[in-house]
């Protein structure tokens, strides 16, 4: 990763897998990239404000782009938040920044995101100013949307994200499985776009979206592959239109997968569905003594299996035994320490339960297992370990 602050990010990774392998990866890193950047931009109005502020840094993202010096991973690293933000707000258009880019810039390709960031001291990029708004500089990069206007319209979006428990929670502490609830219900979600059709996300899902469109490319590629093209992100519709594509995207969730949008999707109904994006099994990992600090990717029953490594990246195995059983046991012993019911459930149940759920697993359960004061695992105590496959 970038630097070492990132590391103490827990290491999780969201694969969702096509039937013949394709396999697209959204991380949990980069959701905290994402959130670390809006929190920025909310303490300082300034960047969402119509002003001389705004429009001097909205020149200023286009000259640095007119002249390829957002391309590469060292020019990323020092580009300054407030440039950052612009670039995030024109990237939320994926069909009109990708024309942007091939059109106008020399190389004909699109300005990919190479990095995370993890900035650790803030005040210091706080000292970025635009340049001279007087200054000669030919600039050749315009946008086809007028970026002023679409800064201004994410002022909704970073209000109720002020509401959201991403806003103010540690996300070094976050529980990993909440991230990878929130990408199985976007790849669901997105399953259900229809050419020339308007669909409508909840916030949890549109945080996700934006997350993935912050990498043009990689976005790009998941939507072809997965909904046949690709999925334009307009936040420009009229409130009258939204309200009703709103009701027609539930009503569509729940036809498809038999729950409402803002519940988990239940695995058996997804599979049977011809909308299905991802359907996710729950299984009981068996926790290695090895630490490595890497993501795995483990083979079961001829079927590879993504693995979320989370807290860390500790090595995690599964089988068909009897305490980890991963086809459909009824609880995990954890050492002599909690047992998680699976399959029928409470709110803490895992498989077919209700709000805390660990979504309406796929037989097995969830492992849930306090780790010893090793010094090898103190760093990931009272940690929940679940592996995940999205399958198209």
């Amino acid at each position: 990763m970038n630097n070492l602050f990132s590391l103490s990010f827990p290491n999780c990774n969201a694969k969702i897998i096509k039937h013949d392998g394709t396999t697209f990866t959204i991380s949990y890193h980069e959701l905290v990239d994402h959130i670390l950047l809006l929190r920025q931009v909310i303490n300082h109005p300034e960047m969402t404000q119509q002003g001389d502020v705004l429009e001097n840094f909205i020149k200023d993202y286009c000259e640095k782009m007119a002249r390829q010096e957002m391309k590469f991973r060292h020019q990323q690293l020092d580009l300054p938040w407030q440039i950052d933000w612009i670039w995030h707000v024109h990237r939320l258009h994926p069909l009109a920044y990708y024309n942007d880019c091939c059109k106008q810039l020399a190389d004909g390709e699109p300005v990919d995101q190479k990095i995370q960031k993890f900035p650790t001291n803030y005040n210091k990029q706080c000292d970025a100013v635009p340049s001279n708004s007087s200054t000669n500089c030919h600039v050749n990069f315009v946008p086809s949307i007028d970026l002023v206007q679409a800064v201004l319209r994410q002022c909704d979006f970073l209000n109720k994200f002020k509401k959201h428990v991403f806003y103010s929670c540690d996300l070094k502490k976050m529980d990993t499985l909440l991230f990878l609830e929130l990408v199985q219900n976007y790849a669901c979600f997105m399953k259900l776009a229809r050419q020339n059709d308007i669909i409508v996300p909840t916030f949890n899902i549109d945080l996700i979206w934006h997350t993935h469109l912050r990498y043009p490319q990689h976005y790009r590629a998941f939507s072809t592959v997965v909904c046949g093209f690709v999925v334009d992100h307009d936040d420009a519709i009229e409130a009258n239109v939204l309200s009703d594509a709103l009701q027609k995207t539930a009503d569509r969730w729940k036809e498809t997968y038999k729950s409402n949008m803002i519940q988990n999707v239940d695995t058996k109904t997804s599979k049977a569905s011809q909308y299905v994006t991802s359907s996710r099994m729950v299984r009981a990992p068996v926790l290695n003594k090895t630490y490595n600090g890497t993501s795995s990717t483990y083979i079961s029953n001829g079927v590879n299996i993504g693995v979320s490594s989370c807290g860390g990246g500790n090595t995690l195995s599964c089988d068909g035994g009897n305490t980890s059983s991963c086809d459909g046991g009824n609880s995990s012993s954890c050492d002599g320490g909690n047992t998680s019911s699976c399959g029928g459930g409470n709110t803490s149940s895992c498989g077919g339960g209700t709000t805390s759920s660990c979504g309406g697993g796929c037989g097995g359960g969830c492992f849930i297992r306090k780790l010893s004061n090793s010094k090898d695992t103190k760093h990931i105590r009272n940690l929940l370990y679940c592996l995940y496959d999205f399958r198209t």
